[in-house]
């Protein structure tokens, strides 16, 4: 099992864009073959931060992923919406 996390923070004034564009990977990823836990969360102690995490059943999982017409149309507005790079790991877990 993958387990990722992406850790990411937005201006004030981007902040409910964000909101929407991260919420709209949420039901087509979960749907997708693979996807064990997909999930976006708001950090309650800072204001404009954010975190996916999900779990995937293996790297050809996530390969598909990332290859998606949600996540390629997904990823360009991400960077725009974000401040800085976002914050990646990605875990190998047995």
């Amino acid at each position: 099992m993958k387990i990722i996390t992406v850790f990411c923070s937005t201006a004030p004034d981007r902040r409910e864009a964000l909101l929407a564009l991260c919420r709209s990977m949420i039901a087509p990823s979960r749907a997708e073959d693979g996807c064990l836990h997909y999930s976006f969360y708001e950090d309650l102690g800072a204001e404009n931060k954010f975190m996916f995490y999900e779990e995937w059943r293996d790297q050809a999982s996530i390969d598909r992923h990332n290859a998606t017409k949600h996540f390629l149309e997904f990823s360009p507005r991400f960077a725009e919406l974000i401040s800085g790079a976002p914050v990646i790991t990605v875990h190998s877990v047995e």
